[in-house]
């Protein structure tokens, strides 16, 4: 049994005509199989799934158990609303995600074709073997943190009850929902010691915690050093320099005044006698909503260049440059920023293919995104919170229809997405789901749950995956007005498996919601929708090329192809 195993982003499986894949973060990983032969769906009722939990080190076996799921045949219906597991109840579909994993852990899913009818079941006697081990937090010198982002979900419901989280005893359900996300800025800040440096760059400064692990590492003898969103007649800003106020921090802040509309960088340099190792960086502001109710992700990069590269872009803002007519003014922000990413871009050394910040006169995060989209050889994944730039939705637009297309926006984007739900694109906004399979089912929102991590990942099965991720929204305001930070990294596929994963987490949460949001009111538990289907109709349109659906491509996608 190979227990001892090493990460790896994407993992393959076969067995007989069953072929399959599973992609694999940190925490999450989607497991899918397909096949080809005709001749395997007669009598095929769908797959059953294994999962064996083993100790690495020791070799000791922990735990197995078949992985279980709400929908069940007809005949079987108790009415308990309990799970059931998938030997009896099999899934109807070519993959599963599992949101469970512990890095510390190795993995054995066995993945099982299920025969005959029901109450009558079989399974073939050999299964498809993905043997596993998640991503550790860190590796290679960067580490990888990602909140779980929603308290409307099932999960916290049956930890919590309808408790908000502030009064869960000992902060449980906050550490739950922050995930170590929160907590790798404290101990990012609590790790700089006397004589040491932390610049920040932040646009919403609320939380109480880090303003506080701030002011304790000024007292320890830590250079401080902040450059807050400080626009004038601005909430934020009010908010901003209340908390910088009670932390006391007021001496070592800076405005950001003068940007054209907001300030929206989120990162953190730790500078030892004058130089930067690292920085962190991502999606999260400091704030409640940012670390427990918004989807959010962070990066800790113990990489020099990097974090060189980022406290350049600090300086440049610390001075609170204007941004002036003239395209010669040296002194203006987007002529300073651009030099600084001309200097980047062009050095051999460095560690992303591309380093954007802004604000400047050109497009550039938008032109990244339209020419990665338009690279794209089998899938998308777009995470953007407040819609796409016209250009982006033209180029998924424009797309072949070979090419998988998902994405989340929020609510308020519902409009700009609209076109984008097509063939092979889905694009899906968050939604609750209070009751189903006859009992409660999401908790109440208790924060302002919103998609809030701006990433496009592209073919990360592939072996050239890419990644575009950072604070910047998909908009000309992130361009041209806005203070932001984001890169584009090919080929790393460990970054890009983590944050898919993730991302296909909220993908599948909210898919699933407005799916039975649409067929279904939540009056009607009875409809005979939410049990499997007694026959092989299930898989039809995962097999029809010509389908109106994405089924078909998801299959072969998911699955490695």
């Amino acid at each position: 049994m190979p227990l001892r195993l090493q990460y790896q982003p994407v993992v393959t499986a076969r067995s007989g005509d069953y072929r399959g894949a599973a992609l694999v973060g940190i925490h999450s990983a989607s497991i899918a199989w397909s096949f080809e032969d005709a001749a395997l769906r007669d009598g095929l009722m769908g797959f059953g799934i294994k999962r064996s939990d083993f100790d690495p080190e020791t070799e000791e076996l922990l735990r197995t158990d078949w992985l279980m799921g709400q929908r069940r045949f007809k005949v079987d219906d108790d009415d308990s609303g309990s799970d059931v597991r998938s030997y009896k109840a099999p899934f109807q579909r070519f993959r599963w995600n599992d949101y469970t994993l512990k890095p510390e852990h190795t993995y054995l899913y066995e993945v099982f074709p299920i025969r005959g009818t029901p109450g009558a079941l079989t399974r073939d006697e050999e299964p498809l073997k993905y043997w596993l081990r998640p991503s550790p937090t860190k590796l290679d010198g960067t580490s990888v943190f990602t909140n779980r982002g929603v308290t409307a979900a099932f999960a916290y419901l049956d930890r919590f009850k309808l408790q908000h989280p502030k009064d869960v005893p000992y902060n449980a359900a906050y550490h739950w929902l922050s995930r170590g996300l929160k907590e790798s800025i404290l101990e990012f800040i609590e790790s700089a010691a006397n004589g040491e440096a932390l610049h920040v760059c932040i646009y919403e400064f609320f939380d109480e915690d880090i303003a506080e692990a701030l002011n304790a590492a000024r007292r320890r003898g830590v250079e401080i050093s902040i450059v807050y969103h400080g626009k004038a007649n601005d909430h934020a800003t009010e908010k901003n320099e209340e908390m910088i106020a009670d932390a006391r921090l007021k001496r070592v802040a800076t405005p950001r005044r003068l940007t054209g509309n907001i300030s929206h960088n989120k990162f953190i340099v730790h500078l030892r006698n004058g130089t930067p190792i690292a920085v962190h960086t991502g999606t999260s502001n400091f704030s409640e909503n940012a670390f427990h109710f918004q989807t959010n992700a962070a990066l800790l990069l113990e990489h020099p260049f990097v974090a060189q590269v980022y406290e350049d872009y600090f300086q440049i803002l610390l001075t609170d440059p204007p941004r002036s007519r003239s395209r010669q003014d040296e002194t203006d922000a987007r002529f300073r920023i651009s030099a600084l990413m001309n200097q980047i871009n062009a050095h051999s050394d460095r560690h992303f293919e591309t380093s954007y910040f802004s604000p400047l006169r050109t497009r550039d995060i938008v032109e990244a995104a339209v020419e990665l989209v338009e690279s794209a050889e089998s899938c998308i994944f777009v995470s953007s919170p407040f819609g796409l730039d016209n250009a982006i939705i033209d180029a998924l637009g424009a797309n072949s229809k070979d090419i998988l297309e998902y994405g989340l926006a929020n609510a308020t984007a519902k409009k700009k997405i609209a076109a984008l739900s097509r063939a092979n694109t889905r694009f899906f906004t968050p939604t609750r789901l209070e009751t189903y399979m006859g009992r409660a089912w999401d908790s109440k929102a208790f924060g302002n749950h919103k998609i809030h991590t701006k990433l496009i990942a592209i073919d990360p099965w592939g072996p050239n995956p890419k990644l575009l991720f950072g604070s910047a929204n998909f908009s000309d305001g992130s361009c041209r007005q806005n203070d932001e930070n984001a890169f584009l990294a090919i080929g790393d596929a460990r970054l890009t498996a983590i944050l898919t994963t993730e991302f296909q987490r909220m993908f599948d949460h909210y898919k699933s919601r407005a799916f039975i949001n649409t067929i279904r009111s939540n009056r009607d538990d009875d409809d005979d929708k939410r049990f499997l289907h007694e026959k092989g109709e299930w898989m039809k349109t995962s097999f029809r090329r010509n389908a109106y659906s994405h089924k078909f491509r998801d299959r072969i996608v998911f699955a490695g192809g």
